[in-house]
Order: C-alpha cells, then structure tokens, then sequence
C-alpha cells in the first residue's frame, strides 16, 4: 500500500533529479584520478608495466549551453590546459587524466570538475557536492 501511494505521488521532476543525481555519481566514479594507492604500489613494483589508461580524448572548446538554461565557456589554455568561465568568472582549468579516457579538468581552489564524454559535458563543485551544469553541448 506503502508503495503504491509513492508510486501515486511521485512527479517527473523528482525522477529526474533522482536520475541525474545517479548519472553524477556514475560519471564522478568512472572518472576518478588515476594516481596508485599507497598499499598497491607494493604489488604494482611487481608487476610488469602495462598502460592502464585509455588514451586521452581531445578537449572540445566553445560555447556551452547547458539544461536550466545555463551557460559555459571552455578555452584551450598553453599555460595551464583550459580557462573555464563559469557565470563571469574565469577558472584556471589543469588537465587530470583518467582511466575511461574522458576528459577530466579540474581547478583545485574553486573545487570545480568539467568533465566531457562523447554524449555530453558537465560542470561538478566537489566542494559543495554538487551538479552546477548537466547536458551542456557546444553550439
């Protein structure tokens, strides 16, 4: 009966944010750092080397229009790897590679993480733990 009424009583929206709140913690996941932990670099020295991470896909730059109508600028950067600008505000972005081969930038102040896949781009706050632009495509 319990579920049933849940089942009733449930909006699109709150499947929605359900849903991406799963998508951000899928994509946070895969994306992880790769740097080695300290209890398998042991067992790391005896094994032979083999290349772990994918090979990096190349970041795409532009203009960003994002869901709720918000907005993203991506610059390549020789000096540091890409200058974000973000809500006026221009961030430092430095590369992180990964082993999916999805392109991971990050600016450790601000605790800001773009990540882009094939499907889409997306503007994480580690800080505050949360999505601040989801399906953001270049136009």
């Amino acid at each position: 009966m319990f579920v049933r009424h849940i089942a009733a009583n449930t909006t699109p929206r709150f499947v929605t944010i359900v849903a991406s709140a799963l998508a951000m913690t899928i994509l946070l996941a895969s994306c992880g750092s790769s740097a080695p932990r300290a209890d398998s670099q042991a067992s790391a020295a005896k094994t032979p080397a083999v290349a772990t991470l994918a090979k990096p896909a190349m970041l795409v730059t532009g203009s960003f229009k994002c869901e709720l109508g918000n907005k993203v600028d991506v610059e390549s950067d020789a000096k540091n790897g890409a200058q974000l600008t973000w809500k006026g505000k221009k961030y430092a972005m430095t590369p992180v590679s990964t082993t999916t081969g999805a392109v991971r930038f990050e600016n450790q102040s601000s605790g800001l993480v773009w990540i882009q896949i094939p499907a889409k781009s997306m503007l994480l706050n580690t800080r505050q733990g949360a999505q601040l632009a989801n399906d953001c495509k270049v136009h």
